[in-house]
């Protein structure tokens, strides 16, 4: 029975519910956080492959940005969420995509606030959105996963809905992962979590007969499930990526936000872990077996890779609270109810069209407020602006080699890169001879410069690459920055 039927939300004077109000409170916070949600390379050529996308009515299969890997297999896994940040990016500029980013995030945050409502008492489902948005902050970013974050939370949400009623879900929601699929191929976590639910249904069936209904009906559910991932340009080769990313182990190693959270700062898994080992010593909660696996298995992706946190942070509150919403009932029948959740009981329940009608028009406001200040990209280090400004100056038009993060910004700029953000078609092989070499590790750059012939280099000022181009013979440093170093060839190799 949900938790908030128990309270008295029927006086709510205003219409405007509390995941509205958390909606809206994220979406102004997002959005005026200044140019964090734009930290990231890969964002420049996502908005280029979606141009690319809506130019030739197709999806490319090969490689067609780097003069590196030309013809080269490509899976576009996010293509969906590339056309539309294209879209957003022509019309409105940056301004559009950190709407777009402020908006998803408000979404993901009022459907998680609305799901945990059904099982926890106002104060405790905020204080479980409070800590999903801490913990997923550093990867809130106009990326394509972040278009992809409402439907996560909405397909979770129905799946634990679903066991809780004990049925399989509805066959419907297969739809829900069509779209999830061609939006970000996180989608194979989806899938993933439905056969590990179902296999929960299975174990925890009261008899011989519910066992076999849950078999049959979990079952129909899945196949449906797949097929439906299944429907996008990339057929089976976007249900395999993921497993192809699992199995870069040096990149895997070496980029950033797939290494493991470095702990000798302050992180906030450290702070999610500390609350949720709190939670679990010091009230005793329990949870049935197979959750327990299932949080485990999230908490190890997050520890494996930071990049998980956002799967951990908005899908294990989603776990936990069938169970902690009956721990904490039966505690709350020895107490009287917190002050802090009888001021927020008439905001649990649903908003009135005057309600959301308000705050609809509120966020509209806030979003054109934000529009009428269009956002400039200065250098940073993703964005070495006035380095390439040096090259077109000067003619320096043959192949670059550059720096990893630069990769992006050289195709927003139609320059063909040596690298870019795509690993994954790059490979492990040639991502770690790239790598090593650039790193001094090996001896391997001037015979990599003179096998693809490039003519000039284009690495972070502080990068190692810069000292060994340095003292590189036959070649010269012509250009520097706090962003970037420029050095061209002055023999024929």
């Amino acid at each position: 029975m949900a938790v908030t039927a128990s309270l008295p939300a029927a006086k709510n004077r205003f219409g405007i519910s509390l995941p509205l109000l958390v909606a809206l409170a994220a979406f102004a916070a997002e959005l005026f956080s200044g140019a964090r949600l734009l930290g990231d390379p890969d964002t420049y050529w996502h908005i280029v492959a979606g141009r690319w996308i809506l130019a030739h009515h197709a999806v490319p299969h090969v490689d067609i940005f780097s003069y590196s890997m030309p013809g080269a297999p490509w899976v576009p896994h996010e293509w969906l969420a590339e056309t539309i940040f294209a879209l957003l990016y022509d019309q409105w500029g940056w301004n559009g995509l950190m709407l777009a980013t402020a908006a998803s995030t408000a979404a993901t945050l009022a459907i998680l606030t609305r799901a945990l409502l059904r099982w926890l008492e106002p104060a405790h489902a905020l204080a479980g959105t409070a800590a999903a948005w801490g913990l997923t902050l550093p990867h809130l970013l106009a990326r394509p996963h972040i278009l992809a974050l409402p439907v996560m939370v909405l397909w979770f949400a129905a799946l634990v809905e679903a066991r809780a009623h004990d049925r399989a879900p509805p066959l419907w929601l297969a739809a829900l992962m069509c779209l999830w699929a061609n939006l970000h191929g996180g989608f194979a976590l989806g899938l993933a979590f439905a056969a590990l639910l179902a296999g929960e249904a299975l174990i925890l069936a009261r008899d011989r007969v519910a066992r076999l209904g849950a078999l049959k009906h979990w079952s129909l559910f899945g196949a449906a499930s797949l097929a439906a991932a299944l429907l996008t340009p990339n057929g089976f080769a976007g249900l395999w990526l993921p497993f192809h990313v699992l199995g870069m182990k040096f990149a895997l190693s070496v980029l950033m936000e797939w290494q493991s959270p470095n702990f000798q700062t302050l992180q906030p898994l450290e702070i999610w872990l500390v609350a949720a080992l709190a939670l679990t010593l010091g009230f005793g909660v329990k949870l049935p077996p197979t959750r327990i696996v299932m949080l485990l298995l999230l908490l190890h992706m997050s520890l494996a890779h930071r990049r998980h946190a956002e799967a951990l942070g908005f899908v294990a509150p989603l776990l936990v609270a069938p169970a902690l919403g009956a721990f904490i009932r039966a505690r709350s029948q020895r107490r009287q109810m917190a002050p802090l959740d009888g001021a927020l009981a008439e905001l649990a329940g649903g908003a009135t069209m005057r309600g959301a009608a308000a705050t609809a028009i509120a966020a509209a406001a806030i979003g054109l407020l934000f529009l009428q200040h269009p956002l400039v990209r200065k250098p940073d280090a993703y964005t070495p602006v006035a380095a390439l400004d040096y090259a077109r100056t000067h003619d320096l038009t043959g192949r670059v080699f550059n720096e990893y993060g630069f990769g992006g910004y050289l195709i927003f700029n139609g320059i063909k890169p040596f690298i870019d953000g795509r690993a994954d078609m790059y490979g492990d092989a040639f991502l770690k001879r790239y790598t090593e070499a650039t790193r001094g590790v090996t001896d391997d750059l001037p015979a990599l410069l003179d096998q693809y012939h490039a003519t000039w280099t284009l690495f972070a000022a502080r990068s190692v690459a810069v000292t060994l181009m340095d003292h590189l013979s036959g070649w010269k440093r012509v250009y520097a920055d706090d962003t970037a170093v420029i050095h061209v060839r002055t023999t024929t190799p």
